[in-house]
């Protein structure tokens, strides 16, 4: 990072330390001391505008948010009279990233987009010129999976102006900045375990990678919130649990910074596993404390929902009423409507069934799940909403138990059953899950029909922008014949 001596590579290494356990005062009184010295300026602020990057993503504050850019730009003067070296393009490129994303976190997506094509650019520029220099793969193969995953209309768009990318391609860069990298291989790793998580069904070891660097990293709030998350993603909810209360617990700590997610996920750890009074607790703190925009509908829907699963059916209404985003996540836009659904009407009983066993489920509690499906399914009306939601969770349970047989007939039966409701997510989510048992059993080819055949959903339906990455990405991890 253009340091020359063993002193400031010394204390580049202390900040880092300190950055990745979320000692971020600590960072900053370490970093000001390098960029005091006279080759410590340029690797000093750009880790000094990392963890004012940090800070932004974590607490969606302007003054946060203003403090990252302004540290960018002197980050960008000072490289200007730097020799044009891979480390000095790289430092540039990944600030340009960086940039991107604190543009995008902040819902700018013209300013996004433009950064973006910076950092592509400059990326692109690093490799040319040093094709062995390794740790450019992180931001380029972070590129290059987030091109495979868009929709093809926005695909083809990119490739005329110039972009190129593949999912397959993307995660094999990620794999050797993870392994190869002398100085970011920690930050790799937590790319490379996250795009797994969140893309790829935790299918390539994601939630293994972030073990590992909670395992490195046991006081760091930071890696327990990361693992604890992807606990919970994988329907790990009792395990999670512990990792999200480290996580809160240190960031109480003087020296540590607090992650506000960490309130909200150990919320919903306690909402899954039926523990509605202390979900509530949760989910109050969190809205309470959080100022930005992330998660607040999601909270303020499932605050409502504790509220009503204790048969407080009058409080729940103010927070379904407060359940309002401009935000077009799928999360926000899914919350909106089913706030609305609520207002308009209680749980029924067959309702409070599904939310148990879909908690149940997510919790990783089968036994539970299933008792209370099977429940619902005896007794609902064939057709009717209730028992088609309880037709896919049961298929969804199943496939988790690894039952692929049953569980592609349940899925078949979503696909056969009316559909009232077009925002209803149960038939496209049922076919790709299709696609999921296929590649599972090593079917490419009926792997990728099923795919295709859930792209092909037309309409505004919950999570309809997340099925279409992963259906993405799926279909990017396929063997050229089956894309």
């Amino acid at each position: 990072m253009l340091l020359e001596t063993a002193a400031s590579e010394a204390l580049l290494l202390e900040g880092r330390a300190h950055l990745l356990h979320l000692r971020l005062g600590a960072a900053e009184r370490t970093l000001r001391r390098l960029a005091s010295r006279p080759d410590g300026a340029p690797a000093a602020y750009f880790h000094l505008a990392y963890a004012a990057f940090l800070k932004a993503l974590i607490t969606e504050e302007p003054h946060d948010l203003d403090a990252f850019f302004g540290r960018s730009d002197t980050l960008n003067t000072l490289l200007d009279a730097a020799p044009s070296t891979p480390w000095a393009m790289h430092l540039r490129a990944e600030d340009h990233l960086h940039r991107a994303l604190a543009w995008a976190k902040d819902e700018r997506y013209v300013r996004a987009a433009l950064a973006g094509r910076s950092a592509y650019r400059h990326f692109e520029r690093v490799v040319a010129a040093a094709p062995g220099f390794d740790e450019a793969y992180l931001g380029v193969g972070l590129f290059h999976v987030l091109i495979g995953s868009l929709p093809s209309s926005q695909r083809k768009l990119l490739r005329v102006l110039g972009y190129e990318g593949s999912v397959r391609r993307g995660m094999a860069e990620l794999r050797r900045a993870a392994a190869r990298s002398r100085l970011q291989r920690d930050e790799a790793t937590l790319y490379l375990g996250l795009t797994d998580v969140l893309l790829n069904g935790s299918k390539g070891g994601g939630v293994e990678q972030l073990a590992g660097l909670h395992a490195a990293y046991p006081a760091s709030p930071l890696f327990s919130y990361l693992y604890g998350y992807a606990l919970l993603v994988n329907r790990r909810a009792d395990a999670a649990a512990p990792l999200l209360e480290d996580a809160v617990q240190a960031g109480t700590q003087a020296e540590h910074f607090f992650i506000d997610y960490a309130v909200f996920y150990l919320a919903q750890c306690r909402f899954r596993q039926g523990q509605y009074a202390e979900a509530e607790a949760g989910y109050r703190w969190y809205l309470r404390r959080h100022r930005g925009a992330a998660l607040k509908a999601v909270a303020a829907l499932e605050l409502g929902l504790a509220l009503e699963m204790q048969g407080r059916r009058t409080d729940a209404l103010a927070h379904y009423r407060a359940v309002e985003s401009a935000r077009v996540f799928d999360s926000d836009v899914a919350a909106r409507r089913k706030a609305r659904r609520l207002l308009a009407a209680p749980l029924d009983p067959f309702e409070r069934a599904l939310l148990r066993a879909a908690n149940a489920y997510d919790a990783g509690h089968y036994a539970e799940a299933g008792r209370l499906l099977d429940d619902v399914l005896a007794r609902a009306e064939a057709g009717s909403p209730v028992h088609t939601e309880a037709l896919y969770r049961r298929g969804r349970l199943i496939h988790a138990e690894g039952r692929h047989q049953a569980a592609l007939e349940a899925y078949a039966a979503v696909l056969r059953a009316p559909r009232p409701d077009a925002t209803a997510r149960w038939a496209p989510w049922s076919q790709f899950y299709i696609g999921e048992i296929h590649r599972e059993q090593g079917d490419e080819a009926r792997a990728a029909e099923a795919y295709r055949a859930a792209l092909a959903f037309r309409g505004d339906y919950d999570y309809h922008q997340s099925l279409e990455q992963q259906a993405r990405v799926a279909l990017g991890q396929l063997a050229p014949a089956g894309k």
